[in-house]
């Protein structure tokens, strides 16, 4: 499973191009370090190698033949010979062994005796089979105790043409230092080079992402109905200001349909309300004329109450359509609901006369707790109370509640499960909440429905 990419368009910018560049410049680096530590290597070896064969070379290799380990003056005169070569060529140890990998004469202090496995050598016996064989030979590069990286050169000692020993000798690899520094220097060279090119991708990426953050708020705000304020692109690349033209050309057109919308609605309302108005006036004359007559009476009741709800859905359509500008001040809660009290059928409790008040328009915020209580009521609520919270105010009835379905579309324009809703009562409280800068949400409520009302400080 591949691991998951970060969210953000920066982040992905950023690995795209450093997780690369980091590879590559690793991959550089190893490769410049490993070249040099192997040419190092290389000749280091061949030095060994060189002062080895001279070193053999140099030596009697007939009394080399003839050595037994019992040989008292032989080994002390062929460790002498060995000595000179020490001291002349800087090694750290010469020494002869046999084929075998047996030891025979040694510089070193802590050498084996004489006859003795060099237990040192085991894990040269691929190159102690190559010199057996005539050949020079060199170890791998080995650390001591010390910490102090040495490598090995052979060469055989030759006697009637045949190998009779192998002569190897010790030296300290001193260049490494100089290597390691390099190393230091390529890492902090290519660390630095990250960090510059970081640093470039962070302001590139910014560069780039900033005016697609202003347009994801710009968009913000279409969304919320701003459709006012122009969108500009404000720099950034040619692809983003042809989506800022077109996402403008758009909120532009957006505008233009709301505008002939309100024009509609506004005329569609004045010609509807005339003909209600007359409507209402009529009904009213006619009813005083049949005072007496209960069954018309009754008959007329109806028809006042489906006028009255008609001239409730016209305006309901038109608040929702209506973009008004806000007029924000302090609002008294206990206030308010005194003046939804006279409006619905329920009982409408608020909080005490000293609570703390809210800001917001108080128009707005009116039918907002007027639509709360109104859909209370229709539910079959017989109290709603209203209450100050610490980000605004929520208002709690005794209703049957909503079920799980019907609350999740609560909120959404011309839903409705009323056989003569509008579906607009709580899609123009969510409006007129957003419009406040803040947001009303169904919560918990141990029985009947609990709107909560959050506002700006």
């Amino acid at each position: 499973m591949a691991p998951p990419l970060p969210r953000s368009l920066r982040a992905r910018l950023l690995l795209a191009v450093l997780a690369p560049t980091l590879l590559f410049v690793g991959a550089i680096v190893g490769l410049a370090v490993f070249a040099a530590r192997s040419a190092l290597e290389d000749e280091i070896g061949m030095r060994l190698q060189d002062t080895a064969a001279t070193a053999a070379a140099s030596l009697p290799t007939g009394l080399v033949a003839r050595f037994r380990p019992e040989n008292t003056r032989t080994h002390q005169n062929l460790r002498a010979r060995l000595a000179r070569v020490a001291e002349v060529s800087g090694a750290r140890r010469v020494f002869l062994v046999a084929t075998d990998g047996r030891s025979l004469v040694d510089t070193a202090p802590d050498a084996p005796p004489p006859g003795e496995p060099d237990r040192e050598l085991a894990q040269d016996r691929f190159e102690l089979e190559q010199v057996a064989r005539g050949e020079t030979a060199a170890s791998v590069l080995y650390t001591g105790l010390d910490g102090v990286r040495y490598k090995r050169g052979y060469a055989p000692v030759v006697h009637d043409d045949g190998v009779v020993a192998v002569l190897g000798v010790e030296g300290r690899a001193t260049n490494y230092a100089a290597l390691d520094a390099l190393q230091r220097y390529l890492v902090a060279l290519g660390a630095l080079a990250l960090a510059a090119l970081a640093a470039l991708m962070i302001l590139f990426s910014r560069a780039l992402t900033a005016p697609l953050a202003r347009l994801a708020r710009a968009s913000a705000r279409i969304g919320a109905g701003d459709l006012d304020a122009p969108i500009a692109a404000g720099g950034g690349a040619v692809e983003i200001g042809q989506l800022a033209r077109t996402m403008d050309e758009m909120r532009d057109a957006l505008l233009r349909r709301e505008r002939e919308m309100q024009l509609m609605l506004g005329g569609i309302a004045h010609e509807v309300r005339n003909p209600l108005g007359g409507m209402k006036l009529f009904v009213g004359l006619l009813g005083e004329d049949l005072a007496d007559r209960p069954d018309e009476a009754d008959m007329l009741g109806r028809i006042e109450r489906e006028l009255g709800t008609l001239e409730r859905v016209v305006e309901e359509f038109l608040a929702y359509a209506r973009q008004s500008p806000l007029e924000t001040g302090p609002i008294d809660l206990a206030a308010l609901c005194g003046e939804v009290r006279g409006l619905v059928e329920v009982e409408v409790r608020g909080p005490a006369g000293d609570a703390p008040s809210v800001v917001g328009d108080r128009a707005q915020l009116r039918r907002l707790l007027l639509n709360l209580t109104r859909n209370a009521a229709q539910a079959g609520a017989g109290r709603v109370t209203v209450e100050r919270t610490a980000a605004g105010f929520a208002v709690t009835d005794d209703g049957p509640g909503l079920p799980p379905a019907v609350a999740e579309r609560a909120f959404e324009a011309f839903y409705t499960t009323r056989e003569k809703g509008t579906g607009l009562g709580l899609a123009l409280c969510r409006k007129i909440a957003e419009a406040h800068g803040g947001r009303i949400a169904l919560a918990p409520s141990g029985a009947g429905a609990r709107f909560e009302v959050t506002l700006p400080a």
